[in-house]
């Protein structure tokens, strides 16, 4: 089994839409239109049984709006789960958790760019703290951004804030610790008690810091991802497979197993 624990769809009628205004501001080159049935077949041509998409509410005041539409979806692709997407700026946090964790939804995610919102405010930690009090996961995307060259709102010092003053146990972050940061991040988030994702860094922070990090923080709290549509899922799936420095055991909790514990997947076996 695999599990790509970090992907993003959008709804069919603004999707091409959608990834060529991120494609315009990233720089970025897409591997699929950003829909669900293109991701579907995506996952069909690399193995993957089930991939998470990670939305982004950029709007407070579209959190129902957007929560709607997500357990909408969730219900039509049985293979394509969802965190749910909230801002840290929504009124009255404290109920739209709750409303988030009694749908079924096992996480949120934050983008601390696309919300304007730095990662070592205080409502971010309410957030994390609020969630992680329920039993949600919470992803967060740290370190840099392309669409936002010039900003610092997600650096290795705000993530350290946020990890010490939440001490919340159901953090990952994305992207290996730190987008682009992975030196710093191998040096002060490795081993600390959170998840980090191998999106858009397996293949871009180079292979020796890849392994260094993987040994330095442990299998047991790195799950796979791939950022699709930025990356191709096959070629993600390829490169750890093919990576013989990583022992077997410990590819099969980064593939899947990992995920399988925070999504309370059942599995029969372990194919």
């Amino acid at each position: 089994m695999i599990i790509d624990f970090h992907a993003h769809i959008f709804p069919s009628s603004v999707a091409k839409r959608a990834v060529e205004a991120l494609k315009a501001s990233s720089g970025y080159e897409n591997y699929s239109d950003g829909s669900a049935e293109d991701l579907l077949k995506s996952m069909a041509k690399s193995g993957i049984s089930y991939s998470v998409n990670m939305p982004i509410l950029t709007k407070p005041e579209n959190f129902e709006k957007t929560l709607f539409h997500l357990k909408e979806q969730t219900g039509r692709y049985k293979n394509i789960l969802s965190f749910a997407a909230i801002h840290p700026r929504c009124v009255d946090l404290a109920d739209k958790i709750n409303t988030i964790a009694a749908l079924g939804f096992k996480g949120v995610k934050l983008h601390p760019f696309f919300q304007n919102e730095p990662l070592d405010s205080d409502k971010t930690a309410e957030l994390v703290s609020l969630a992680d009090k329920k039993g949600l996961y919470v992803m967060i995307h740290p370190g840099k951004d392309a669409s936002f060259p010039d900003s610092a709102i997600a650096d290795i010092e705000k993530i350290e804030r946020l990890l010490d003053v939440t001490c919340a146990k159901r953090i990952i972050l994305a992207h290996m610790g730190a987008m682009e940061m992975w030196k710093e991040s191998l040096e002060r988030i490795a081993g600390r008690d959170v998840f980090l994702d191998t999106s858009f860094s397996m293949d871009v922070m180079g292979r020796a810091l890849f392994l260094k990090a993987v040994k330095a923080h442990s299998a047991d709290k790195i799950l796979f991802g791939t950022d699709s549509p930025w990356r191709s899922q096959a070629r993600y799936v390829d490169y750890l497979k093919n990576e013989n420095e990583i022992t077997d055991g410990e590819k099969a909790k980064i593939f899947y197993k990992n995920a399988v514990k925070i999504l309370g997947l059942k599995v029969d076996d372990d194919k």
